[in-house]
């Protein structure tokens, strides 16, 4: 099974930590500052325990560490709060972990605020690096009620993994709802948990309607 993140803010064990240090030197390719690399030990999905960042992504360029650093005074943790709902955060991480890529993440999710580029890079930056930051948006993560949790999970992005089965079902066939259903059956590991054939068909349709398929 998935091992769900942690949320609680406490501090990795001694082989996590040996994970890590393994996992600092590797770097995504071109243009990895907007494609965070997710190591090993973050989880693939989010599952319904809310779970949050907990190893280290690429290190942002030293303009973006100098704004970091300023945002741990109480003032700017405050008005970041504000404008980063828990539902925009949890909305982050699950596509994050979905994408690899925070350019799709900023073309492809609907926040509660039109957050720039920049922001969403900050923002997700702040939750792997920033200790007061993470703690307090993981405890309000935590309040949210299951049905809103839910919701979030139904609106994540499909991963470059899932398209691509997706794509095996040919744009001439007529697919029905057990199409797809017989298709998360037999990918369990590939399919977001949350998933449902219905999901799974507007999805190809999407898809076939702006010729994607094969």
């Amino acid at each position: 099974g998935v091992e769900p993140g942690r949320c609680s803010g406490s501090e990795p064990s001694s082989s996590e930590k040996k994970k890590v240090r393994g996992q600092r030197g590797h770097r995504g390719g071109p243009g990895s500052s907007e494609r965070p690399q997710t190591p090993p030990s973050l989880p693939t999905q989010v599952s319904k325990s809310v779970s949050a960042p907990v190893a280290p992504s690429p290190v942002p360029p030293p303009g973006l560490a100098k704004r970091m650093k300023k945002s741990k005074q109480p003032p700017q943790v405050t008005k970041d709060l504000g404008r980063w709902k828990p539902a925009d955060d949890l909305l982050l991480i699950n596509a994050v972990l979905q994408t690899n890529d925070l350019t799709s993440v900023h073309l492809g999710v609907k926040f509660s605020c039109r957050f720039n580029l920049r922001e969403i890079q900050e923002r997700w930056y702040a939750l792997l690096y920033d200790p007061i930051i993470s703690k307090l948006a993981c405890q309000a993560m935590r309040q949210l009620h299951p049905e809103a949790i839910a919701a979030i999970q139904s609106k994540v992005l499909f991963s470059k993994a899932e398209e691509q089965l997706l794509t095996k079902v040919g744009s001439t066939s007529q697919p029905t709802l057990d199409t797809f259903q017989e298709l998360l059956h037999k990918h369990p590991d590939v399919f977001y948990p949350s998933r449902t054939a219905k999901a799974l068909q507007l999805h190809w349709q999407l898809m076939k309607q702006y010729y994607l398929l094969d």
